[in-house]
């Protein structure tokens, strides 16, 4: 399966880039090192890939979701989630550029990847203590989940007296369901703009989660807040946000801060 998802990823990745006015976008997001504290709720790790060419997008990430390697640091922790090699893959496509609606399908499986030695690597590289022995303790089984969703886009001021950018996302899969609406707002200065907003995020089910062998509550109502600074270059963008919310566990209610970054070349 493992072949299977990188396979469609590279054709779906290579059938865009033949296309013109490609943006080609290389991302991460870390709740460790994120501005508020070392660590939080649990620890997230994601990087990947996503290219589009206006019409069409493909994405690719490489994910970790492991317990609080803060909280429970030592060798006699007791995990609040189960731990978890992710590779998503995305793909989709717009429907109306005037009303900013499109459409994408999933599809994510987990395993054993990898990406767990890179952040062992990491660890060592900032000499933290390597965690992978303790993380397979309670490593969850080998799944893979598929779904499709759509996000639509409005300005509020058409519906509510405020001027703000709304957008309103909703995924059915195998792994999960919700529905997300966010509101925001862009301020432009010379060299940057700087964006802000909030929103909420409500969850039928996640099967990652509440993944085996730990089976974490998950948190239905999600409310967030989100601020960001965009610079643009001459064919490029680089790209800083910020994400504060409430945890997908349920029974952790500690603030959950994940740190966005990424750079985007335009060709």
């Amino acid at each position: 399966m493992k072949a299977v998802i990188l396979t469609l990823g590279m054709y779906a990745v290579s059938t865009i880039a033949e296309a013109e006015n490609l943006e080609v976008t290389a991302y991460f997001k870390n709740d460790s090192v994120n501005g508020f504290q070392l660590s939080d709720a649990y620890e997230t790790h994601n990087m990947g890939l996503h290219i589009s060419d206006g019409e069409y997008y493909a994405m690719l990430d490489l994910g970790i979701v492991s317990p609080d390697m803060y909280k429970y640091r030592n060798r006699f922790r007791e995990a609040n989630r189960s731990f978890g090699e992710l590779i998503t893959l995305e793909f989709g496509q717009t429907v109306s550029q005037t009303n900013e609606l499109f459409i994408y399908g999933r599809i994510r499986a987990s395993g054993e990847f990898g990406i767990d030695e890179m952040q062992d690597f990491a660890h060592k590289v900032l000499s933290l203590q390597p965690v992978n022995e303790v993380n397979d303790l309670v490593r969850m089984p080998d799944n893979v989940w598929y779904g499709i969703g759509g996000v639509y886009g409005l300005q509020s001021k058409d519906y509510l007296p405020l001027n703000a950018d709304v957008t309103v996302e909703a995924f059915l899969g195998t792994d999960t369901a919700y529905t997300k609406i966010d509101a925001s707002r862009t301020v432009k200065y010379n060299v940057f703009d700087f964006n802000y907003g909030a929103g909420v995020n409500l969850v039928g089910y996640d099967q990652v989660v509440s993944a085996d062998p730990l089976n974490a509550e998950v948190r239905k109502i999600i409310p967030y807040a989100h601020l960001g600074l965009e610079f643009q270059g001459s064919g490029y963008k680089i790209y800083v946000s910020e994400v504060v919310s409430l945890p997908t566990i349920k029974a952790d209610n500690d603030i959950y801060a994940v740190l966005n970054a990424g750079v985007t070349l335009e060709f």
